[in-house]
């Protein structure tokens, strides 16, 4: 089994942590790091010593793609779910977490449990599966070790192990690049909270508003058309409701859900692998651990205060894809996490201890005034758009000097030569001026720009 360098780093800090005492290693690495063939590696170790394991997932397509890794790497396993029988003599198990529970009492008793997802394990039925086998040793695999509500993961797991940053992983290639777009900026202080998150209905009624819908559909067809795309809706009637959104705008789109029937949800899934489908709309289905590595983009339609969320959701689009080298992976931010969470690339103090999720700290990110992709604070040139943020500086530090106003575009463009400014500076400053779609126009014949984009800047100042 070949692994990359910094896996095998991981799996030598997990057997470090368990050779020291620890019983339970939490493992976090980020969203498409290859935590499952780490887990493998890790249980192919424990065959050897001749020791059963069981790996624990809590859906039906994150069971199918586990047992297809499993199988690639030559690891015998038998499944435990709803209508098998399964065969108890081999070393490992895949086990449903609804199924394992309820078979307790017959499956031969593990020295090895892998929970994937683990940020899950505090829920009762993962727990009382803990319980049962407490003479186990434990290993969590998850992105995003923390819950909203105030629990700690530190009441199940002794040991914190962290693998790569999302950063490293993008340097050396085993992420894609990726381009944040927040285009709106939305005020959900109206909605209530329940449970510490957005209660559903409120959002859903929110997020189905005529105007933020269009606005979802319109950024698509502006910043990723004809790119594969996955829309994260509130609920389902918000994700059908987005599906037929997309359809009418003449983009393929269907909606899937936990209670689509099976064979329906294999033939969407399947139809959005083979790039038959542009748009795949869903309700948290398809965020943890779902390996689609021709997804393009990411559509995040649904407010959230859960960071675990918008990271399992943001980073779907940012696995390599090995016939397009040069892909990028576009993220459409409708729902304000930026602001809240800053960007997926940010370094995270992780703890067992606190859950950081309950008081968020600002995060250092700015949006582009002109293209609206989240950048670093530090940045000083947009790389989407070559804003140039330097006039901001710039008036600061000649705060009191009165210099004439430009009037017209053109004036702006001599000005930004004479400053060593980008074009995009005189653009902004144009922009600033317009007071009709007709100037709106001009500016963009003058620039040599799409008609769509005078449509859009008319569009952003208010008309």
């Amino acid at each position: 089994m070949q692994l990359r360098d910094y896996q095998e780093k991981f799996v030598g800090d997990i057997r470090r942590s368990f050779s020291e005492g620890n019983r339970s290693v939490c493992a976090v690495a980020p969203c498409g790091s290859g935590k499952t063939v780490v887990a493998a590696h890790v249980i192919e170790q424990a065959i050897q010593r001749g020791n059963k394991s069981i790996f624990i997932v809590h859906r039906q397509e994150l069971i199918e793609q586990t047992a297809a890794t499993f199988a690639r790497l030559g690891i015998p396993f038998d499944l435990i779910i709803a209508g098998r029988n399964t065969n108890y003599n081999v070393p490992v198990f895949i086990a449903s977490v609804q199924t394992l529970i309820k078979r307790l009492d017959s499956v031969p008793e593990p020295q090895f449990i892998i929970c994937d997802e683990c940020h899950h394990i505090l829920a009762e039925t993962y727990l009382q599966i803990v319980r049962h086998w407490n003479s186990a040793f434990l290993l969590g695999l998850t992105a995003t070790p923390q819950r909203l509500g105030g629990v700690r993961l530190g009441d199940v797991f002794t040991s914190l192990i962290e693998g790569p940053s999302v950063a490293n992983l993008i340097r050396s290639g085993n992420l894609t690049h990726f381009v944040h777009y927040a285009p709106v900026d939305l005020d959900f202080s109206s909605l209530k909270v329940r449970a510490g998150d957005y209660v559903t209905e409120d959002a859903a009624s929110f997020m189905s508003k005529q105007k933020i819908i269009g606005d979802i559909v319109w950024n698509y067809k502006e910043r990723a058309s004809g790119k594969q795309a996955i829309c994260y809706c509130v609920n389902v009637e918000h994700s059908k409701l987005m599906a037929e959104k997309f359809k009418a705008a003449g983009i393929s789109a269907a909606h899937c859900d936990g209670e689509t029937p099976k064979s329906e949800r294999q033939q969407i899934i399947y139809n959005f692998r083979r790039g038959n489908l542009k748009i795949l709309c869903n309700v948290d289905l398809f965020g943890e651990g779902f390996d689609v590595p021709n997804v393009d983009a990411v559509i995040l339609a649904r407010p959230t205060k859960s960071l675990t969320l918008y990271i399992q959701q943001a980073m779907r689009a940012m696995r390599p894809e090995p016939n397009n080298p040069n892909k990028v992976a576009i993220i459409l931010d409708h729902v304000n996490h930026a602001a809240r969470f800053g960007d997926i690339d940010q370094k995270r103090n992780w703890s067992l201890a606190a859950n950081l999720e309950k008081e968020p700290q600002p995060p250092p990110i700015k949006i582009c005034p002109q293209c609206k992709a989240v950048l670093p604070l530090s940045a000083r040139i947009c790389p989407n758009c070559e804003y140039d943020f330097a006039f901001e500086q710039d008036i600061t530090e000649h705060a009191g000097v009165l210099n004439k106003v430009a009037s017209s575009l053109e004036e702006f463009l001599n000005e930004a030569k004479r400053r060593g400014y980008k074009k995009a500076w005189a653009v902004h400053r144009a922009l600033e001026k317009a007071e009709t779609y007709e100037d709106c126009k001009q500016i963009a014949a003058i620039m040599h720009y799409k008609a769509g984009w005078a449509w859009y800047k008319w569009k952003e100042i208010g008309g």
